[in-house]
């Protein structure tokens, strides 16, 4: 996976021992410990196999959770959301799957554009073969523009159940309780 211009901190509680060991082995192979830590959640995501998302020409059932990583990363985090929402709850959990359902519902065209969120999979549709099961176009601008009040939406669906308004009647309740 290629680098990214800028680098995340990560914090993480670990047993000492697993601390300890990172530092001798990263002192051991010359290396530094934070190198070796990207080595090992690379590796971590490589060796997690998923149901594969994608169509397929090889037919495979499973693939490795980084290959899916690799075919829906983006900086953009809007997209990359919307990606993964869009591959199912088993590859995004339950928020991100739920919010991509209000943009790609079928039986909503509030978001319905001409920007295709997978496009060719960063590359892996013509050098593996994958692509989307359904391609999904949407208004990507408004999408991005109402992304927080679908997230905020979500929240509010689990929050009040069984109240289920729309996406539309939502903004309208949020809007005059602003009032």
């Amino acid at each position: 996976m290629a680098n990214r211009s800028k680098k995340v901190v990560l914090s993480a509680r670990v047993d000492p021992y697993l601390k300890a060991g990172i530092d001798l082995l990263a002192a051991a192979q010359r290396v530094k410990m934070v190198a070796l830590m990207e080595r090992f959640l690379e590796f971590g995501l490589e060796e997690s196999q998923v149901e594969n998302p994608f169509a397929s020409k090889k037919n495979t059932p499973k693939i490795s959770f980084l290959l899916v990583l690799q075919a829906i990363w983006t900086d953009d985090e809007v997209l990359f959301q919307l990606r993964a929402g869009a591959l199912g709850a088993k590859i995004s959990g339950d928020d991100i799957f739920d919010a991509s359902f209000v943009v790609l519902s079928l039986e909503v065209d509030y978001f319905a554009g001409e920007d295709d969120i997978f496009g060719d999979l960063n590359g892996l549709t013509s050098r593996m073969g994958l692509a989307p099961v359904v391609p999904f176009k949407v208004n990507l601008p408004l999408v991005k523009e109402e992304w927080d009040s679908i997230l905020a939406y979500v929240q509010f669906l689990k929050q009040n159940k069984p109240f289920q308004p729309t996406f539309d009647e939502y903004k309208t309740i949020m809007a005059k309780s602003l009032k």
